[in-house]
């Protein structure tokens, strides 16, 4: 359904065709409506030739091709001053990307983005030094001022100690993993020590009898040595 905007605008108190919005003034607002031209050159405001072709962009660069002049040994010279590519750059005296005019104009240049890979430590304004003891990481401690040969310096001497670190925790393992197995070794050639000198099922019950019972005697020794001693550290006291 279409809209009536004649209708629209009467429901609202507009008084008809050839008077103004007011309700009672006719002098006071627009009585005819703004007359529009309508553009139908097909070209862009401002211009006075405007090129529609869809190869635009590729027969302004044929035109800068062709004119090309090679007649000179060595010098390479544009002839052509007035194509399309000209009419562009016309209005942009400076270029296209400097100048008042150019595409950087339109952009506000900002402060660089730092990383922080490699931040180094700096004081905080306001901020009174910590008091506690406890010492600072050299690796985080700042290095403002080092100069490149102390740094590859500081860089080898890290990674050597790295590598020594490395090898002597590689080293400790082998010597665990060592002591583990001769252990393992003396325990199997206990263990055929036993078989070969013909240990019955008996003897061997009453061997491991006879060692229980040596443990259980050496815990009671020293269960009444600890009393003992308990007791005469209770007695002092009396005496004094």
């Amino acid at each position: 359904m279409a809209m009536d905007a004649s209708a629209l605008l009467k429901s609202q108190g507009w008084r008809g065709k050839g008077f103004s919005l007011h309700p009672t003034d006719s002098t006071i607002g627009l009585a005819k409506p703004l007359m529009l031209s309508r553009n139908t050159d097909g070209r862009g405001i401002g211009q006075k030739a405007h090129y529609t072709s869809d190869q635009w962009w590729l027969d302004a660069f044929d035109q800068k091709l062709k004119g090309l002049d090679t007649t000179k040994k060595g010098l390479v010279t544009q002839s052509t001053t007035t194509g399309k590519l000209d009419v562009i750059a016309s209005g942009q005296p400076n270029g296209k990307y400097s100048g008042a005019k150019g595409l950087y104009s339109s952009f506000v240049r900002g402060e660089p983005l730092v990383g922080t890979v490699d931040r180094l430590l700096t004081d905080i304004p306001g901020e009174t030094s910590s008091t506690d003891a406890t010492p600072v990481p050299s690796s985080r401690v700042s290095r403002e001022g080092e100069t490149k040969e102390e740094r590859q310096a500081r860089r080898i001497a890290r990674r050597r100690i790295r590598k020594a670190e490395k090898m002597a925790r590689k080293t400790a393992k082998a010597r665990l993993k060592r002591k583990a197995a001769e252990k393992k070794k003396a325990k199997e050639k206990a263990k055929k020590a036993r078989l070969a000198g013909g240990e019955t099922k008996e003897e061997r019950r009453a061997r491991r009898a006879e060692r229980r019972a040596r443990r259980a005697e050496r815990r009671e020794r020293k269960e009444a040595k600890r009393r003992k001693a308990g007791d005469a550290s209770a007695r002092k006291p009396d005496q004094g």
